[in-house]
């Protein structure tokens, strides 16, 4: 028995397959990638989109509340990785249990070396599949029946860097009973190194400067640009409480100088921190990964068999990053610690001061825990998945097919973290074991290291969050592909029914799920979270069931026979699915496919389809999420270019970089109300034609060309304001006299406020609390592209088989109209109510392609493999096209800047041996970017971690045996 995978279509052998637009990437395409793991394999695709999440730690910094490890997301259209579907030899599997509000499955989980094959279905598909299936699908068929085995070690090595990796990689399968069941075998254990921050020259330094041609590099002896104000050489301001309670500032502030002496005034740009030049921090984690995968089937009788799946993947990975800075990312604390000048450290003049002003408090801010540098981060991935099922055949020609699935994703995040509550009490501790915050750094290279450290060892603590999602899935098919006869042939039918149950449980560490807070005690203000850097989260545990009944049918409306003119056949695909969510509702979505042979070389084809998206089961269950950052006060540069202190708003916001009252560190909470967000739906086409001339004579090979157009349209997705656009939308109520944004909380303005805001016409503000947001179903989103393919094949010529691959995805438009607080916004902007903080068209309606730095136009690979006797060559070329950086600057006068495209080329050579004691054994070397090309750099002088590799020259050898 034997059974055919099909993509887009429940109906084996039904005609109107031919409409649906199917990507198949074989064995032979996958090696040609020489990729290591998934994120690479995915990465040299061109109809998958930027990594929203990856192992690279560059933005992740050490907040955990972020995807982690060994990790990388799927995206498939460039529209976001919640909306691809993964399948598995055909059934779903289950997703990475902390990628939070935009879920992916974890492309590091795949095993790259043993795939057969991958199908990637580029239509909508959530008729046919559920949920998820709205940028298409994609799935990955593992080997089967196989009957021998091999094994092969590879190792691999980035050039001038530390990463290397090491591989064993191995199949076996058997038949048995007598060829009536057989069991098949995959396996692979990799170790990958850890690439440093200082093994790239774009990586190893957060300090910039600026080139002739206007971009920001990194260059160690420029300027500070890039450079962070949290600094181990301190920031004090003594403060005392008025008689309403609130707490002002006395005086100047104070930090400490290279020499150790206490100064008074701004802290200066020499002293500002360099995190990433800190020797032994981490670009990418060190990973021991593992894989497992095994099928096995036995007949149990002529028309009915046993199947099952069994895979395990465990990674553990290891990063060390940066020091902390103390924030205090609250709701309700500013970004500020206390120390009492009576603790052992403060330095006698500082006494002095705060006796003779009547100040009681000396205020530490942006300052960084630098005596223990390098801060060490595990991530433990895991993904099981279990599978058991029934198909066969009845004597009417009926296939049916049922089985029982169970998945489990489980990630358990470790850091050293600093905690609030051991840091201060050692700050205010009266002896000589108090902390120290005083001493300052190192004054031999003043923006890394700490010369003098304290011991932290009671400050620094492990914090643990454990992330977990599974999948369990009964379901049960039925097709066939002649089910009724009529005048144009065989109308295919299949119909069947799903039932699902989804989990995630989400649990924090008690120094941030609330159990373990922190009490300031000079102002009595509590964080609900303990650690620095992160905000406080709450526990998750949640479910959902979803029933499910599909149906499909495969109708020939032409067939050769009728010997109709221009049309050689005509086949219809109209399939429809019914879902309900206990936690979303109920939907029902349409599906409508046309293939059109117009002869036997050109096929038209096209698809229009309906879709239905549930929020995520951590987002519809998470309440108000806390969420923390530095941020620009918009207004308060609004008011100073009014006043006339600026001429323009770019130069008060340069002027003032690193100042807390224009850049302070709050929260931001996000609620999700399920009464008043519903799930998104969409609407989807797809229309094009594939052009397989069969008049060339055979000589001339295998030819086949392919262009499909799209259109995916959600109609109603969910987002939010979030930060930025909240304090937009408050600066321009406040600047026209509107009142002011409700969900921007500050405290009452200060003298100094008023001072600050006097002759601009604009009523002063107090400094920013915190910032509160709602998620709400926002304006259609459209994205629009092309899709062309080029394949040519010719066999068992005189110099050997060859085989060439052409794909380019084209993303022609990716628009959405703003929100009704934006549009507001843009407007005052336009007609001059608001000084240009940001350039209104960006607010405007636009087309968001290649903007900020993602989501290039183009992407295109291609692919040339020549097999000649025993050796086989293969040559790969992945484009990726230019995108745009700082088009959305809050800085008027700077110009977007282009990020040049970029090409990166595989060359590989395999030699197999087929004589004597060799037999069945192999070599291959390879080369993946070849001419060892530097990812290009943003306006930033950084690279964009979401688009390309973080090294250059990747050299790698296998050697294998198979039999």
């Amino acid at each position: 028995m034997s059974t055919v995978s099909v993509i887009g279509s429940q109906i084996a052998g039904g005609g109107a397959q031919a409409a649906l637009p199917v990507i198949g990437v074989s064995k032979e395409q996958i090696d040609s990638t020489g990729a290591a793991n998934g994120d690479q394999l995915f990465r040299d695709l061109p109809q998958f989109g930027d990594v929203a999440f990856t192992q690279k730690v560059v933005n992740q910094g050490r907040n955990q509340n972020y995807a982690r490890g060994d990790v990388a997301s799927i995206n498939l259209r460039n529209i976001g990785s919640q909306y691809t579907l993964l399948l598995v030899d055909g059934r779903r599997t289950v997703a990475y249990p902390l990628s939070g509000n935009t879920p992916s499955y974890n492309a590091n989980a795949i095993p790259a070396f043993g795939l057969d094959r991958m199908d990637v279905l580029l239509d909508g598909a959530a008729a046919v599949y559920g949920s998820d299936a709205i940028a298409g699908v994609v799935n990955l068929v593992l080997p089967s029946n196989l009957n021998g085995g091999g094994i092969e070690a590879g190792y691999g090595k980035a050039e001038g860097t530390q990463r290397s990796n090491e591989s064993i990689n191995g199949y076996w399968g058997s038949d048995f009973a007598g060829g009536r069941g057989n069991i098949s075998v995959l396996y692979g254990f990799s170790h990958q190194s850890a690439q440093l921050n200082s093994d790239q020259w774009y990586t190893a330094t957060d300090r910039r400067s600026i080139s002739a041609n206007g971009d920001a590099i990194p260059d160690p002896n420029g300027t500070a640009a890039g450079l962070s104000s949290n600094t181990p050489w301190g920031q004090f301001q003594l403060v005392k409480k008025n008689a309403d309670g609130a707490v002002s500032t006395v005086g100047q502030p104070y930090y400490v100088d290279i020499t150790g002496a206490l100064k008074q005034g701004a802290l200066p740009t020499s002293l500002k921190y360099d995190i990433a030049r800190t020797p032994g921090v981490t670009q990418e984690p060190q990973i021991n990964r593992g894989n497992f995968f095994a099928n096995a089937h036995y007949d149990l009788t002529d028309s009915s068999q046993l199947f099952g799946e069994l895979s395990y993947y465990r990674a553990k990975s290891e990063t060390w990053f940066g020091s902390d800075p103390n924030s205090v990312l609250s709701s309700t604390v500013p970004n500020y610690v206390y120390i009492n000048p009576n603790a052992y450290w403060v330095p006698a003049a500082l006494k002095t001061a705060a006796a003779n002003s009547g100040a009681t408090a000396i205020r530490l801010y942006n300052y960084n825990l630098a005596d223990q540098p390098l801060r060490k981060l595990t991530d433990d991935n895991s993904e099981l998945r279990v599978l058991v099922g029934l198909r066969g055949w009845t004597d009417s020609g009926w296939n049916w097919e049922t089985a029982l699935l169970y998945s489990r994703s489980r990630t358990v995040d470790s850091q050293q973290s600093g905690l609030f509550n051991q840091f201060v009490a050692a700050l205010n501790g009266t002896t000589a074991s108090a902390y120290n915050p005083f001493n300052g750094g190192d004054p031999a290279h003043p923006s890394y290291g700490d010369a003098t450290p304290s011991d932290i060892s009671g400050i620094v603590g492990w914090t643990t969050r454990v992330g977990t999602n599974t999948l369990g899935l009964w379901d049960f098919k039925i097709n066939r592909p002649d089910a009724v006869h009529w005048y144009a042939g065989d109308i295919g039918i299949a119909a069947g029914v799903e039932l699902r149950r989804e989990t995630t449980a989400d649990d924090r560490d008690p120094n941030v799920d609330g159990t373990i807070q922190y009490t300031d005690w000079y102002t009595g203000n509590v964080n609900s979270s303990n650690v620095f850097l992160t905000s406080y989260s709450s526990d998750i545990q949640a479910s959902r069931n979803v029933k499910s009944v599909f149906a499909e049918v495969a109708v020939p409306l032409v067939s050769p026979e009728m010997d109709i003119p221009l049309v050689k056949s005509l086949d219809l695909q109209i399939a429809g699915r019914y879902e309900n969510y206990s936690d979303a509702g109920s939907v029902a979505k349409p599906k409508f496919a046309v293939a059109w042979n117009v002869d036997d070389s050109l096929l038209l084809r096209g698809s229009v389809s309906g879709g239905f998206h549930a929020p995520a089961l951590e987002l519809a269950n998470s309440g108000t999420i806390w969420r923390g950052g530095s941020t620009l006060d918009l207004i308060r540069c609004n008011a100073l270019v009014r006043s006339g202190a600026y001429s323009q708003y770019s130069s008060c916001v340069t002027a003032n970089s690193g100042n807390p009252a224009f850049y302070p560190t709050i929260d931001t909470g996000t609620t999700y109300d399920k009464s008043r967000v519903k799930p998104e739906t969409s609407k989807q086409y797809s229309y094009g034609f594939v052009f397989e001339p069969k008049f060339l004579p055979e000589a001339a090979g295998k030819f086949s060309m392919g262009i499909d157009a799209w259109q995916i349209k959600i109609e109603n997705p969910i987002t939010s304001l979030g930060t930025t656009n909240e304090l937009l939308y408050d600066a321009y109520l406040r600047a026209t006299h509107q009142g002011s944004n409700p969900n921007v909380i500050r405290v009452a303005p200060t003298a100094a406020d008023a001072a600050q805001f006097a002759g601009s016409g604009i009523d002063p503000v107090g400094a920013l609390q915190y910032v509160v947001t709602d998620y709400v179903n926002g304006q259609p989103l459209t994205a629009k592209g092309i899709d062309y393919h080029l394949s040519w094949r010719k066999r068992d010529t005189a110099w050997g088989n060859w085989s060439f691959f052409v794909d380019v995805s084209q993303l022609r438009s990716y628009s959405q109209t703003p929100l009704p607080e934006l549009q507001a916004v843009a407007k005052a902007i336009a007609s001059g109510q608001l000084v240009g903080i940001v350039n209104p068209a960006t607010l405007a309606a636009y087309n968001q392609v290649g903007l900020n730095g993602a989501k290039p136009q183009w992407r295109g690979s291609a692919a040339l493999i020549w097999n000649y006797a025993d050796w086989t060559v293969r040559l790969r070329d992945n484009y990726i096209g230019s995108v745009t950086s700082a088009a959305y600057s809050y800085v008027a006068a700077a110009a977007p800047q282009k990020v040049d495209s970029t090409q990166l080329w595989t060359l590989s050579l395999r030699k197999d041996f087929s004589h004597d004691f060799f037999k069945g054994g192999y070599i291959e070397i390879g080369a993946r970017n070849l001419f060892n090309k530097q990812p290009p750099l943003d306006a930033g002088g950084n690279y964009l971690p979401a688009l390309y590799e973080d090294y250059g020259r990747y050299l790698y050898f296998n050697i294998g045996s198979k039999w």
